[in-house]
This record gives structure tokens, C-alpha cells and sequence, in this order.
């Protein structure tokens, strides 16, 4: 039986190397070309730059770590297309 996923920590540090963009992965995968070309976004963010602050986040799924590195400009893409959340 598959446990369910626990969240342990979100930090917002500075990248000391550059870096894959894991949101970058996760917009192309859960999105359609024609999604994106209707929300305007332009290019996305595939690299997260050394001296960037970037979201770390960290968690366990069925009993093993999982890790996400995102760009703040790509998350603020999947809080506001994928999870309908709205910054001020």
C-alpha cells in the first residue's frame, strides 16, 4: 500500500551553482503548448542562476525523499495556473 505523501520543509535559499529549474519539468509536463501560448507566459525559466534565490522544497513519498528546486518566477506560474492561487 502506497503512503501518502508528507511535506517537511520549504526554504527560500540563494543557489550556490547553477541549477536545473524542477518547475520548469513540472509546467511543460502538466501543461499543453496551446495552455501556455493563452496565458502569455513567454519563455520559461529552465535554470536557476548561481547567486538566485530560488523555493527549495522537501518531502517523503513512500518512504523516499523528494526534493524540488523552483525559480520564484516559475512558481508563481504554478500557484497561479495549476493552482489557481493569486499573488498581490
Amino acid at each position: 500500500m502506497k503512503k501518502k505523501f508528507s511535506y517537511l520543509k520549504r526554504t527560500y535559499p540563494k543557489s550556490k551553482f547553477e541549477r536545473e529549474c524542477d518547475g520548469y519539468k513540472y509546467i511543460i509536463e502538466n501543461s499543453t503548448e496551446e495552455e501556455r501560448e493563452k496565458w502569455k507566459l513567454g519563455k520559461l525559466r529552465r535554470i536557476i542562476k548561481k547567486g538566485e534565490k530560488y523555493l527549495y522544497q522537501v518531502g517523503v513519498d513512500d518512504d523516499k525523499f523528494k526534493t524540488m528546486s523552483t525559480s520564484l518566477e516559475n512558481y508563481e506560474i504554478i500557484r497561479k495556473y495549476f493552482f489557481g492561487n493569486k499573488d498581490q
